[in-house]
């Protein structure tokens, strides 16, 4: 019997998440996305007519987890021609601004996401993806979307880079352990999208948010240079619409390892500017350089 095989992703309302989603499924695998803001959008809904399955997902979310990871069994159940090939982490938030000046809410929401809802969804499936491994012949894989912050942090980023960087522990350690099984767990890295993707979307408001945290100690001595940043970042132009990230790079790194036989622990997308930057960085430079390499590198306003 020929196997069709079942691919679930999280974060799919935009950016890379729906150009994913898009691809399998016009590749012709089975596609459950899910979806933060519902299945009544017009993201949903373009992944819909290329007949995916776009599924409420919030993986914050216990009870939606569950509910996801249902609705990809039943689709197996109904479909004995399907097998679960691929569980694919992509959703993620980013604030950007020092760790000083984040609220308590914005750092567990970074860690909550990013780590922990990962976590959550990968604990969800993981049973199911060790049984088809043993007895489908096929090789199922979890996919973690990571980023070049958990390889260098960043100032700006530290708990997206301390969320960042645990993902991709948490993915090496889970690769060691599933192996056996005849599971892969793989790292993607896709590079800078920022302006083909909605993760900035809320940045203004939550550089509001951050300024209005702060006491008036905190006030006086960071005001401006936040003020300066959140004005800097909210006029960055950005294409937010759903389908805005066609760059075919990122795309056919990412199916890269969906058809792979046996994919790599770490898959990678730079420009040259990240791979000239983060080339360098990886050098024994004194601690001044480096610093002055990763301002180069950001070209955020001075205050």
């Amino acid at each position: 019997m020929t196997l069709t095989r079942v691919i679930a992703i999280t974060g799919c309302d935009s950016g890379l998440g729906w150009a994913i989603a898009a691809r399998s499924a016009r590749e012709g695998l089975v596609t459950v996305a899910g979806m933060y803001h519902g299945t009544d959008t017009k993201a949903a809904k373009a992944l819909e007519k290329l007949c995916a399955h776009p599924h409420p997902l919030d993986i914050t979310d216990h009870n939606s987890v569950t509910a996801f990871k249902e609705f990809v069994i039943a689709l197996l159940k109904s479909n004995p021609n399907y097998t679960l090939y691929a569980v694919v982490n992509n959703a993620g938030v980013m604030m950007v601004g020092d760790f000083e000046w984040q609220t308590p809410k914005m750092i567990e929401q970074t860690i909550q996401v990013n780590l922990l809802g990962a976590m959550r969804v990968v604990s969800a499936f993981l049973p199911d993806l060790r049984r088809e491994a043993l007895q489908s012949g096929i090789k199922p894989r979890v996919i973690n979307v990571a980023s070049h912050c958990g390889l260098q942090p960043l100032p700006g980023f530290a708990t997206y880079s301390a969320s960042k960087a645990g993902l991709l522990g948490w993915t090496k350690a889970l690769r060691l352990e599933t192996r056996p099984y005849g599971l892969a767990t793989v790292a993607f890295v896709p590079g800078g999208f920022v302006g083909a993707s909605s993760i900035m979307s809320n940045q203004t408001t939550h550089g509001t948010t951050m300024l209005e945290h702060l006491d008036e100690e905190q006030k006086t001595f960071h005001g401006k240079k936040l003020s300066a940043l959140n004005n800097y970042l909210g006029a960055a132009p950005r294409d937010c619409s759903f389908d805005s990230l066609r760059d075919e790079r990122i795309i056919e790194n990412f199916m890269k390892i969906l058809t792979h036989k046996n994919p790599k622990e770490l898959y990678k997308v730079e420009s040259w500017r990240y791979m000239f930057y983060y080339s360098l960085l990886k050098l024994p430079l004194p601690e001044c350089v480096r610093h002055w390499l990763l301002k180069r590198f950001l070209s955020f306003p001075e205050a």
